[in-house]
């Protein structure tokens, strides 16, 4: 595979695992600001997702260096492990935070909730995007931007997505799962097997692919 078309594809990669994992964020913004007027929720959702989002890619490079350090990586994998689960039993309905009510005296004061309840949502999507595009920093600030621009129609339609058709958030939880493997592949496997192996490459993003999508059925609430 040429350079720019392995750009290319993981570019796409990073746009996809942020929309992904923003159906809750969706849910917050569109929470937030559902007792302003129309032109109000405009002004809000536009400069507070702005805001909210500059923060989300200077945390994200900051996480994707981090990644570089073993130990770093591997919690990261676990825990992104631990997302897709969490996604996966969220069965598509995004009802976490508590929200504020939106009743706010000014705009500045709507658009910091919007902001901050936008960034609190977005720390699974800080991992999992810089797992995606650790060691592309300018792949992963355009990924973050450009699916940013779509972010709240494409969140919103996965969101009806996952709600009515289980197989999505069946898929879209192994995505996760299968970058949570390769994340931890990258630091196990060169302490097995210096030399590298493609069959010992793809175990461990297969092992946790499988233990995520056959998670509900070994752990119950």
């Amino acid at each position: 595979m040429s350079t720019a078309a392995a750009d290319a594809a993981r570019l796409l990669e990073i746009i996809g695992v942020n929309i992904l994992l923003s159906c809750d964020n969706a849910v917050v913004v569109a929470m937030t600001i559902r007792h302003l007027s129309a032109a109000q929720r405009s002004i809000v959702s536009t400069a507070g997702i702005a805001g909210a989002v500059l923060l989300q890619i200077a945390a994200t490079l900051t996480v994707a260096r981090l990644l570089a350090m073993p130990p770093v990586t591997l919690a990261g994998g676990v825990l992104l492990c631990v997302i897709a689960i969490r996604l996966l039993r969220q069965n598509g309905n995004a009802s976490e935070p508590a929200i504020p009510d939106g009743s706010y005296r000014s705009l500045p004061a709507s658009i910091a909730a919007v902001a901050a309840g936008y960034f609190m949502m977005s720390l699974d999507n800080i991992l999992g995007v810089a797992a995606v595009g650790r060691g592309h920093p300018w792949l992963l600030t355009a990924g973050v931007l450009l699916s940013s621009a779509v972010l709240i129609p494409a969140s919103l339609l996965v969101a009806r997505l996952m709600q009515r058709y289980r197989l999505t958030l069946t898929i879209g939880a192994g995505i996760v799962g299968w970058v949570a493997g390769s994340m931890l592949a990258a630091v196990v496997l060169p302490l097995i097997h210096p030399q590298g192996m493609r069959a010992a490459e793809l175990f461990l993003p297969i092992a946790t692919t499988a233990i995520v999508l056959t998670s509900p059925l070994w752990l119950r609430d």
